[in-house]
């Protein structure tokens, strides 16, 4: 929502100010958890409008109607005025509101900027933005987006800005189960168990966002492309214990289209070891292959934080077998619970 402060009088000009909200980790949906630093920067667009409604059209968002054109604003402090934090936000130079109170305008922001992130650009002179891959482990920006706002005059004076993710965050976790489904926290055979490599691998590395929809449109891959590794979430030469959760935040990938499956095209690749046996058990395994409660594959969402659990089941071990069989369980429990894809080896 927007602040709407008291309408300034017909005589003066009215300086346009923003602020900006980021909603923060809700525990309970297991959404995602960040927030703006001082300094930050987004880019505000602007175009005019005839009418209080409806919400400009895409042809009313061309350069020629642009009323601010892709102008960066700067993140100040928070205030916690409204019970939640708003981030003032400063221009290079005064922006005011149409002096005419039937002159409107509505308003676009996204961060970060192209000019601050390498794997955001504007190519073309219009509302998309491309994102490409980076570098392994910074391989995806955590775009953020605003809805078309607006039509908003002079009366308005402050507009919120508030912001949502356009990406789908990873978080991986690996434990141990018995045979019932209990946790195995430590003791035989969890100490002798490491993760000695998790890595997030993606085929899908661009994707064009569309300001004005808020949509994605993916190049499909072609057949024959081998994934990237995206993340290194364990590093062979610093093997991980389990139970393991992964401490990154950072784990963003494109999230999937009606026409590119981007959970089908991306994977999971984890070796687990047996140090008192040297047994190793793993594989890569396509996202889709973790299994929601109703047994439906997990989708890669905008903005929401899809949740792979790595289960090692272990069953009775029978007395003239000195070796361990290890099965996994590839869950995913955001939102919609649990199910069960086996390794077995």
């Amino acid at each position: 929502g927007c602040n709407n402060e008291v309408a300034a009088p017909d005589i003066e000009q009215v300086p346009i100010s923003f602020t900006a909200n980021l909603p923060t980790l809700s525990v309970d949906s297991q959404t995602r958890a960040t927030s703006f630093v001082k300094g930050d920067q987004v880019g505000i667009v602007a175009t005019n409008v005839d009418n209080e409604s409806p919400l400009p059209t895409a042809e009313e968002w061309s350069v020629g109607n642009l009323y601010m054109n892709h102008i960066v604003g700067t993140m100040g402090d928070a205030t916690w005025t409204h019970g939640y934090p708003e981030y003032s936000i400063s221009l290079p130079s005064v922006w005011y509101w149409h002096f005419e109170a039937n002159k409107y305008l509505g308003f676009v922001a996204y961060s970060p900027i192209p000019s601050t992130d390498a794997k955001i650009t504007r190519p073309s002179n219009d509302m998309n933005l491309t994102v490409q891959r980076g570098v392994e482990n910074n391989f995806f920006p955590d775009l953020l987006y605003t809805d078309v706002m607006g039509n908003y005059n002079k009366s308005r004076v402050s507009v919120l800005l508030d912001f949502k993710h356009a990406m789908t965050r990873l978080a991986v976790k690996v434990i141990a189960i018995n045979k019932d489904g209990k946790v195995l926290e430590s003791g035989h055979p969890v100490d002798k168990l490491q993760i000695v490599s998790l890595n997030i691998n993606t085929k899908v590395t661009q994707g064009i966002f569309n300001l004005v929809s808020s949509q994605w449109a993916l190049s499909s891959p072609a057949t024959n492309v081998n994934g990237q590794t995206a993340y290194t979430l364990v590093d062979p030469n610093a093997p991980q214990k389990i139970p393991y959760t992964d401490a990154s935040t950072s784990t963003y990938l494109l999230p999937q289209t009606a026409a590119t499956n981007t959970a089908l095209l991306s994977s999971l690749n984890i070796k687990i070891k047996d140090t008192s046996t040297d047994i190793e058990v793993g594989g890569e395994y396509t996202l889709d292959k973790f299994k929601q409660l109703d047994e439906t594959p997990i989708k890669l969402e905008m903005g929401k934080t899809a949740i792979l659990v790595v289960k090692l089941q272990y069953t009775a071990i029978q007395p003239n077998l000195p070796t361990i069989k290890m099965e996994g369980q590839l869950v995913d429990w955001d939102y919609k619970g649990t199910s069960t894809v086996v390794i077995t080896k």
